[in-house]
């Protein structure tokens, strides 16, 4: 019997995260776990990595990083973009198309990773290369396919803004992977089981994935080769762009060894490799947001205004710290990472931290354009940051050596995010970013230097002190958006 009080009730269908009010903060805080998975990632390889170099050797190790930068290229070659495509597609598309593009993206990787794989295997055994590099190209190959497999089936706990599930399944993984290293150089092991360790690392990761996934998607992979050749054309832009963008940002170190002492050339080369990590950084917060900014795309242009807008302010003030910090702590950073000898790294880093400005602000609008399906936009402005680093590194490095390539990368940085802005601009004039919020942080971060110049501290102490004064300062003239600040405080609770 039907209960009078409830007939002809329908009930509501529900609301899907991306177009609630939660969105937001639930990016936010995400973007904080994600982060926080990434510094405990780095610590838990710290305490791996040296171990294994010692009880490997120079010759064993040496083979060891062989297949792995092989691998490493072949994972640019098939991932080409494909991730942050799928990202954007699964949020745009109803709930009924979301299974088949997830599955034919698998079904698409897991043939080009085979096929990449067999190439490379082939091609070092024709040359005569030692077998067992070629063992672990096909063994870290294999890894990478199992890899892949568990990245992509988690689309959907990225979409729905589940981002507390992804960073803590990246911590199992790293975790799962430093113990079988330690484990291995325990027991005594030759080269071969070092080899295995990231199959065992990413099979543990998709076991879990697989277990949270069973009853709610189907997780064959699908081979519809009209799907891929379609997904293919829309994606090759942006791969050809992915590409170009891994090439720019390294073009100075590699042209350095061309062009400049070998000594010149690692005082550039210590210093970048903490600006590599530390760029790592604006790239985990965008991402958070990006299938907010997809849907937005789709449905309501207004919001992705407002979205950017927001992303602009949080970039400027948090990539300003940055640079900031990285300035006031330069020393410290070489003395630990180089040590004594790489003091001349010290201006270097200084330099191509400010760079980290740039990279905040260029990740916000490069997902912008990505929403909006802009790839060969972000192809051109790619290409142009190419030209000036390559251009720069020429002409600066022959006056000031390694400074003159942190100068010329720091140009291209600037130079892409300038570009990326002005083709977001030339379609939409909504999308112009509001400067209200840069002469705040301009006096924040006067004052919090001034503070840090004048006190007679250690340097790790007068980034703490800065950041304080900074913080301070910012609340002080109300320029830390809001909603990043009613964020902070629930991810606190």
């Amino acid at each position: 019997m039907t209960d009078p009080g409830t007939a002809g009730h329908v009930e509501a269908p529900p609301v899907d995260v991306l177009d609630s009010s939660e969105a937001g903060p639930k990016a936010i805080r995400g973007g904080v776990f994600r982060v926080g998975a990434y510094g405990i990632n780095l610590l838990l390889s710290l305490v791996a990595i040296p171990p294994m170099i010692r009880h490997l050797g120079v010759v064993d190790y040496g083979y060891y990083v062989t297949a792995g930068a092989v691998i490493t290229i072949v994972a640019g070659l098939t991932e080409a973009g494909m991730t942050s495509i799928a990202l954007r597609e699964y949020a745009q598309r109803d709930t009924g198309e979301r299974l088949a593009v997830l599955r034919n993206v698998v079904g698409l990787r897991v043939v080009l990773t085979i096929a990449t794989v067999a190439i490379a295997a082939l091609a070092f055994t024709a040359v005569g290369e030692k077998d067992a590099i070629v063992a672990g190209i096909l063994i870290l190959g294999f890894g990478l396919l199992v890899q892949i497999v568990a990245e992509t089936y988690l689309v959907p706990f990225q979409v729905d803004l589940r981002l507390g599930v992804t960073s803590a399944l990246d911590v199992l993984g790293q975790l799962v992977r430093t113990g079988t290293i330690i484990a291995l150089v325990v027991v005594g092991a030759s080269l071969l089981p070092f080899f295995w360790v990231t199959a065992i690392a990413a099979g543990m990761t998709l076991a879990v994935t697989i277990t949270m996934f069973r009853r709610r998607v189907s997780l064959r992979p699908t081979f519809d080769v009209g799907e891929w050749k379609a997904f293919l054309r829309d994606a090759l832009p942006y791969a050809a762009a992915s590409a170009v963008g891994m090439v720019y940002f390294r073009a100075a170190v590699v042209l350095m060894s061309l062009i400049a002492t070998s000594r010149q050339t690692g005082y550039y080369s210590s210093a970048f490799r903490i600006v590599e990590i530390l760029a790592g950084i604006p790239w985990l917060l965008i991402t958070a947001a990006f299938p907010i900014l997809a849907r937005a795309a789709r449905d309501d242009h207004r919001r992705l205004a407002y979205g950017l807008e927001r992303l602009f302010e949080t970039g400027v003030i948090v990539g300003v710290w940055m640079a900031m910090s990285t300035w006031i702590g330069a020393r410290f950073a070489i003395a630990v990472v180089a040590g004594p000898h790489f003091k001349p790294s010290v201006d270097v880093l200084r330099i191509q931290g400010l760079a980290l400005i740039a990279t905040f602000l260029l990740s916000t609008w490069a997902y912008g354009l990505l929403s909006l399906k802009r790839h060969r936009a972000i192809l051109i402005a790619n290409a142009l940051a190419l030209a000036v680093a390559v251009g720069a590194t020429y002409a600066f490095v022959p006056l000031i050596a390694a400074r003159g390539a942190a100068v010329a990368s720091t140009a291209a940085e600037f130079t892409l995010a300038g570009a990326y802005v002005v083709a977001l601009m030339r379609r939409r004039r909504d999308l112009r970013p509001r400067l209200a919020v840069v002469p705040r942080v301009a006096v924040a971060t006067l004052l919090a230097g001034a503070v840090a110049y004048v006190t007679p501290l250690p340097d790790v102490a007068l980034v703490a002190l800065s950041t304080v004064v900074y913080a301070a300062v910012l609340l002080a003239l109300r320029a830390i958006p809001a909603e990043l600040l009613d964020a902070l405080r629930g991810l606190r609770r």
